[in-house]
């Protein structure tokens, strides 16, 4: 599963595993797993794809080792699925059917999509106008309304938008509040957000101690013998900067090397909100990041990210 949500993260990857979905979903034309792909371009618009790039889009399947196929002078008839591309694609499904995460993920999509609305200074006159949007999909799939109102529900009462309650379920003239811009402009998600809601944390000298810090009467606990609140707080900032950055187009790093670097991003993530995060171990992650970005060959984009471990790594020391 892991591997499988790294490579959903690009958009070229969540087109592969898309794909690598349609084909397990043709008839097989033999025992072997071969399915005949005329379909695919016949209705390509079935799965959403882009009949241009699908002979592409196999011949990256085959080199992921999901499928097997020769091409004739007329082009791709039919391809060998292996088990390498089931497994991937039961994955996708898995993935894509996780309740929790949908639940998560559709608080951001909501957000970032008011968001940009304030941007463009625009006004939406209900929050259903989601629904329409580009914003409403997820791994491919778009949200429900019931889904929507759950998310819009949640938001609300944690104040990260306002609007006006109509008898019905409709949010009507919904907007985002300085609370929710703060979070999308720090890049973070509401989600993780959570974490540091309602804390407070006291520095207490403790004798022998070297410098633990003590939270007190406080929810949602995030207690750190190496880490100060305040260092977890600029790493998170930097995180969601280097998330944003971590992209071909922008570092011009192989899609492999941008996959590695997201999971090293997730692994800080799961280190600086660990019971005990190590000051050591986030430093070597976030060093191990430098020397991905190195390997960019858009030399401007490649200096900012490092400008930004820098800054992380020095808020460290």
């Amino acid at each position: 599963m892991p591997a499988v949500e790294e490579i959903a993260q690009t958009s070229t990857g969540l087109r592969h595993l898309i794909l690598m979905s349609a084909l397990t979903e043709l008839k097989p034309v033999d025992s072997n797993r071969q399915v005949g792909v005329e379909l695919l371009y016949k209705e390509p618009e079935r799965w959403g794809f882009d009949k241009q790039v699908i002979s592409n889009d196999l011949e990256a399947l085959q080199e992921r080792g999901w499928i097997w196929f020769e091409r004739s002078l007329v082009g791709i008839q039919t391809v060998v699925i292996v088990q390498a591309g089931v497994d991937a694609a039961e994955d996708f499904s898995q993935l894509k059917g996780n309740r929790r995460r949908r639940a998560q993920e559709i608080r951001d999509a909501v957000l970032n999509w008011l968001y940009d609305l304030y941007l463009q200074g625009v006004e939406a006159s209900g929050i259903s106008d989601f629904l329409t949007s580009p914003s409403n999909q997820y791994l491919g799939d778009q949200y429900s309304e019931e889904e929507l109102g759950r998310a819009a529900t949640w938001l609300l009462t944690e104040d990260y938008i306002e609007g006006i309650e109509t008898f019905g379920g409709e949010l009507a003239r919904p907007a985002i509040t300085t609370k929710g811009i703060r979070v999308i402009e720090t890049e973070q998600s509401v989600n993780k957000a959570l974490t540091s809601a309602g804390m407070t944390v006291n520095e207490i000298n403790i004798s022998d101690s070297q410098g633990v810090n003590v939270a007190v009467a406080s929810s949602n606990v995030r207690q750190s013998n190496t880490l100060t609140q305040g260092q977890i707080d600029q790493i998170e900032k930097v995180l969601g900067s280097v998330r944003a950055m971590l992209n071909p187009m922008v570092i011009g790093a192989s899609e492999e090397v941008t996959m590695e670097a997201q999971t090293i991003v997730r692994e800080v993530e799961d280190e600086i909100h660990s019971e005990a995060p190590s000051t050591g171990k986030v430093k070597a992650l976030l060093l191990k990041l430098t020397e991905l970005a190195a390997t960019g060959t858009v030399q401007g984009g490649v200096d900012a990210l490092n400008a930004m471990m820098q800054q992380g790594i020095s808020g460290l020391n």
